[in-house]
This record gives structure tokens, sequence and C-alpha cells, in this order.
């Protein structure tokens, strides 16, 4: 199962518990597509986790403004399904995956590795802050699954809201750092 097909049914549950027609879930669920925005508090900035090749590990992960039209391929993610509540999250324009790159251990960067690898390093799970069908199912942390480890998260170094900053692992805080929102188009 697809992120995007749960996060579908949590919608239409959620519109049809208001009295909604569930004729406006299949746009939601149109894309297998999702941008992954960093998330600080009450309101979303728009910045993406973005996925891009070349730097001194070979690839980066960095924070950029979001392309509110959803073409910018560096900054969407195909989420792949490992079962339960995990993930591989592959990137569309490189065709590869987040990478704990080097296991958990804090402040280690966020790179990229190629999603057929069976290495722990490119296992994630998505946490939903919200379980339920809140108001923001989509609101939550991705926590690294390393080598079965539990309690690393992707982070953006000291929540910071600067352009191109390189994502990193982090111990789990349940700070601004670590809190995304998993979007799809409209």
């Amino acid at each position: 199962m697809r992120l995007s097909r749960k996060f579908g049914g949590l919608l239409a549950a959620a519109m049809m518990a208001a009295g909604l027609t569930a004729a406006a879930a299949p746009a939601r669920a149109s894309s297998p597509y999702w941008q992954i925005r960093t998330f600080y508090g009450v309101s979303a900035l728009e910045e993406c986790v973005q996925g891009d090749l070349g730097g001194p590990l070979g690839s980066t992960v960095t924070q950029h403004y979001c392309d509110p039209t959803f073409t910018a391929t560096d900054q969407l993610w195909q989420p792949i399904s490992l079962g339960g509540n995990g993930y591989k999250f592959e990137n569309v324009a490189t065709k590869m995956c987040l990478e704990a790159r080097f296991g958990a251990v804090n402040a280690q960067p966020v790179a990229l590795w190629f999603c057929d690898s069976t290495e722990s390093n490119t296992n994630w799970a998505w946490n939903d802050l919200n379980p339920g069908g809140s108001v923001f199912p989509d609101q939550g942390v991705i926590q690294s699954r390393v080598s079965g480890s539990t309690g690393y998260c992707l982070d953006v170094p000291g929540a910071s809201t600067a352009i191109g900053i390189s994502l990193q692992l982090y111990h789990c805080n349940n700070t601004y750092a670590q809190g995304y929102l998993i979007t799809q188009p409209a």
C-alpha cells in the first residue's frame, strides 16, 4: 500500500464523517508523488525537502522553497511501503531514496542511496502526529529504522529556515526541527 492510499482513505473517512461528499477525494490521490514540507508549529513554511546529486557525499538532502506547481521533481518523493508504518522515500528526480548515511548517530548527514538496497539505512517510519483522521492527517515525523533502531529522526539542524541547509539525522526530540507535512497536489 502506498502512503497516498492510506492518507486518501483517512481523508475520505473524515469527509464522510463531516457530511461532505467524497467526490473531492480522487483529486487528492491523483498523484503518487508527495512533497515533504518542513513544519514549524501552526503553519507550514513554504520549504520542502529536496534531493540533489553532487556534494561531498555524492548526494545531498536539503531544504528549499517549495515549488507550488509540484513540477520540480527534485522536491517530489514517492513513499514505498515496507509494511506497517515503514517506508523508503524515493526522490523522483534522482530515483534514489533517503538514507541515514552513517547510521543512527546524532548530527550525521542524510543523503540519497539506491532504493533497491537491502541495507537498513534507507528504511524509515512515518509516525503520524495526529492519528485517527484529524484535520492534518499528513503531519508527522520521519524516523530512521537503521538496523531496527528507533529514536532518530529526519531533522533540520537548529530548526533553521535557511534555504539550502543539509538535513541530518538527530535523536527525536519533539521539536519543530523534526515536524513534516506530506502533501500532494490538490
